[in-house]
């Protein structure tokens, strides 16, 4: 399995990332300080957005509980006394991009007081009877949030998603060593590749169209019986179903490829 890479980086003195496994209890304080069900939380089982202030305390966090396609939003907290910062918009915003790159298409929650809030972020208040059953037999809809709780849910599909560089998840190709990302929407999809020296992507052909930018480095394209070497600002246009060979000398190489349709082999939504 892939595993995502965490990384970080600063935003007006407060960071964001994806939570670590020892931030556990520092979370469940701030859900108890903010008075939010907390009891069935368990490691691993709800992925964690934290915000980090600058003596390194975690002061917000939100969460999604997923389930293959659907996700149930959860623990969406900031510390009273870090409140009006814009923390809970930057940790909200990075949590549905996140959410997205997870393969979560429906976004769930329920909530007694921020309805209004989340409207105005594209939420749309439906009836509990319209939950997918994964989400309505959750111990949140069960039991810990009271039948006055509004249902709320917004289709990420058809919402226009930021990606941030500390939430971003990185991926290693399992053919050639090569870390990488990636964005998508509905038909269109860029990956951002580092690919070390003397690497190779064998021969290969794929039904979607690719353009490859040089961002670093020299890469190497061999298409039918001629050889482009691309370097920082060089481009490549490869067309659909065109059998082609990639490699690295002894220089490394990053670079930006943009595919349409969807290259399915590094769609982060499998």
């Amino acid at each position: 399995m892939r595993k995502p890479v965490v990384k970080m980086s600063t935003h007006s003195n407060i960071q964001y990332r994806i939570s670590q496994e020892g931030d556990m209890p520092e979370i469940l304080s701030l859900l108890k300080e903010n008075k939010l069900p907390f009891s069935d939380i368990e490691p691993g089982k709800i992925d964690f957005i934290v915000a980090i202030d600058a003596a390194n305390k975690i002061i917000g966090c939100i969460g999604v509980e997923p389930f293959d396609t659907e996700g149930l939003l959860r623990s969406f907290a900031v510390s009273p006394a870090c409140r009006n910062h814009q923390i809970g918009g930057e940790l909200f915003n990075r949590l549905l991009s996140h959410a997205a790159q997870s393969g979560i298409q429906s976004l769930h929650l329920l909530t007694t007081t921020a309805e209004e809030y989340f409207k105005r972020r594209g939420f749309m208040t439906t009836e509990r009877t319209q939950a997918p059953g994964a989400i309505s037999t959750t111990s949140e809809f069960s039991s810990l949030c009271p039948s006055s709780s509004a249902y709320m849910m917004a289709d990420l599909r058809k919402k226009a998603l930021g990606y941030y560089r500390d939430t971003q998840r990185s991926y290693t190709d399992q053919q050639s060593g090569s870390a990488y990302w990636s964005i998508q929407g509905a038909n269109l999809q860029l990956t951002s590749f580092e690919i070390p020296p003397h690497t190779e992507f064998e021969k290969h052909c794929h039904a979607a169209e690719q353009i490859t930018y040089v961002l670093e480095g020299e890469l190497f394209f061999e298409a039918g019986s001629v050889v482009h070497r691309l370097c920082k600002g060089d481009s490549i246009v490869i067309l659909a179903n065109t059998e082609h060979r990639v490699w690295t000398g002894a220089v490394a190489a990053r670079a930006l490829d943009a595919w349409s349709p969807i290259n399915q082999k590094y769609s982060t939504k499998q």
